[in-house]
């Protein structure tokens, strides 16, 4: 197989082929378990009752909690804790009630509808990619993950592997063939161990020292897991925290307040959140010049995501403005292909406004969603 050099970048639209819920679904689902776990007087029903008074005394609009924007309150909750508005009363280092809960029903409920194995199409998906490949997504789920090993296709879900660490720089290893994958916005199986280990820390700090009971860290843990990095790290380095989990379910049934993956929940603000995952984004500004092909599935560019509207910015702009004849090894760089859904008829004037900074004359657009032949497609 020749090498792609592919830049691949994944949103919901990738996972909704195999049942995953979307958008306000996602959020509606989230409420609806959360009110079958803590009752309809919990606290995120408190906090969609006192954010719809707060946008009637300060825009005056009523809506009803149904109909509240779900990543608008969530962001109201991220400025919230994030400047420790309530005082005393803020709930952890991590967020404040609402916060984990909807964290951990989003893990849960993308959890529960995951298939038991990767449909056909994601491991189509996976075969045709290789170690050239760079997929970034802002997708929660595993699904890219089960349907990679399913097909043996080597991966690793951190930029750079190293062989050795030096006082100013690293030495990179190279020495392995695999896929990068890099999950933007955290995953339903990452859960952050540096949270654990400042609570052990206060916990040795007390004039009364005492254990902290932890269901993945602790000497009480209920799962198996491992971290998400390998090799040699700096000790300073966050992604050497983080572990992934091999199965999360027995999770779901604890308390909020013991463990909330690492996801960075739907608002506006959730970069407040962004300091694990920052190595994810570095140099992402540069990248695109040099691939040779440029592929977007199910990412509509939301209005709220306009950190990665700047990132997708720079990315076009370097794939289609660098080397635009590029040829390596007998493979021409290609179009830039963008893959969404929209129902027979629309004409996908959205799409185009959305993405307007790219360059129309070398970029495809299909409207026919992911699926058995637009993954050829894409990936041609």
């Amino acid at each position: 197989m020749s090498k792609a050099y592919r830049i691949l970048f994944l949103g919901a639209g990738f996972s909704q082929p195999a049942g995953l819920p979307l958008g306000g679904e996602l959020f509606r689902e989230v409420r609806r378990l959360l009110t079958a776990k803590h009752g309809s007087d919990n606290h995120v029903e408190r906090d969609l009752e006192r954010y719809a008074q707060y946008l009637i005394d300060c825009k005056g609009q009523s809506l009803t909690a149904d109909s509240i924007d779900y990543e608008q309150f969530l962001g109201f909750l991220d400025v919230e804790h994030y400047l420790g508005l309530k005082g005393k009363d803020t709930w952890s280092d991590e967020g404040n009630e609402s916060q984990l809960m909807v964290r951990q029903a989003i893990a849960q409920v993308l959890y529960d509808h995951m298939p038991d194995e990767p449909p056909e199409l994601y491991r189509a998906f996976a075969r045709q990619l290789d170690p050239s490949d760079y997929v970034l997504t802002f997708n929660y789920d595993t699904l890219l993950e089960a349907a990679l090993e399913a097909e043996d296709v080597p991966y690793r879900l951190f930029p750079n592997r190293y062989s050795e660490i030096g006082y100013a720089s690293n030495t990179i290893d190279n020495s392995r063939d695999e896929l990068v994958v890099l999950k933007l916005h955290g995953s339903i199986d990452w859960f952050d161990r540096a949270v654990y280990e400042a609570h052990v820390a206060s916990a040795q700090e007390c004039p009364t020292p005492y254990e902290v009971k932890h269901p993945v860290f602790g000497a009480d843990r209920i799962v198996d897991s491992a971290p998400l990095t390998d090799g040699p790290r700096a000790t300073s380095d966050p992604l050497a925290k983080i572990h992934r989990v091999a199965d999360p379910k027995p999770l779901f049934a604890r308390g909020f307040w013991e463990c909330c993956p690492l996801i960075l929940a739907p608002s506006p603000t959730k970069l407040f959140y962004a300091q694990p995952l920052r190595e994810f984004w570095w140099g992402l500004q540069r990248a695109g010049g040099l691939n040779l092909s440029l592929g977007v599935v199910g990412y509509s560019l939301p209005p709220y995501d306009a950190y990665a509207r700047q990132v997708l910015y720079h990315v076009f702009s370097n794939y289609t403005g660098y080397e635009p004849d590029l040829e390596f090894n007998g493979r021409k760089k290609g179009r830039v292909r963008i893959l969404d859904y929209r129902p027979d008829g629309d004409s996908g004037a959205e799409i185009r406004t959305r993405y307007r900074f790219a360059d129309w004359s070398r970029t495809d657009l299909r409207l026919d969603g992911f699926n058995e032949v637009t993954v050829e497609w894409l990936l041609a």
